[in-house]
């Protein structure tokens, strides 16, 4: 009986670290997405609003993207956990004579996993290029 209540102990125990490394492993590929495109936001030129030269990824205003791949199961090939993706970018200071010159971006992912959401958001200012 003792032999029963440790087996089982064990295996919820080893069952708890496996989900956890699961959160974690799906947060740090979120945070990675999110990461990359706010690269693609600070490095896509040129970028000088002041002569109405604004690149796709800095257009002012807020887009959104469904079905995100966050895991994809390298075995199938198949999609595990996905999820939505908003991006809005504005501009950055109130001041009118500054407005035009920078803009500020914010990214966020959120996805459900075990019925329960997570959320990586990130933001960056992006400055005129000249």
């Amino acid at each position: 009986m003792i032999l029963v209540i440790a087996a089982s102990t064990i295996f919820f125990a080893f069952t708890q670290l496996n989900r956890l490394a699961s959160e974690a492993r799906l947060y740090t590929a979120a945070q990675f997405i999110v990461q990359s495109k706010i690269n693609t936001i600070q490095a896509d030129t040129p970028f000088v609003p002041q002569n109405g030269q604004v690149p796709t990824e800095l257009a002012l205003g807020t887009t959104s993207s469904n079905n995100v791949p966050i895991y994809v199961d390298p075995a199938t090939g198949n999609t595990v956990v996905s999820g939505s993706m908003t991006s809005t970018v504005a501009v950055s200071c109130s001041n009118s004579a500054l407005a035009e010159y920078a803009f500020q971006a914010t990214v966020q992912l959120s996805y459900l996993f075990h019925n329960k959401t997570y959320q990586v958001v990130e933001s960056t200012i992006r400055g005129s290029d000249q």
